[in-house]
């Protein structure tokens, strides 16, 4: 697992695997989910993380993806 905060989009990026993305799904609470060709879940990017006070639960966007 590699965790990247990029300062100029002000985002996060969790990456569980090196497999190729093939979709991505954008959920309510601000946050993107990547998939792979088998509907595996590659990574969860994490966007205005210092512009919003709110917490995300990622077990949670992870279940739900």
């Amino acid at each position: 697992m590699k965790i990247q905060y990029d300062n100029e989009t002000d985002s996060i990026y969790v990456k569980f695997s090196d497999d190729i993305v093939v979709e991505s799904e954008e959920k309510p609470d601000g946050s993107i989910v990547d998939f792979n060709a088998s509907n595996e879940i590659v990574a969860v990017e994490i966007l205005n993380v210092k512009a919003n006070s709110y917490e995300i639960d990622i077990p949670t966007v992870l279940k739900s993806a």
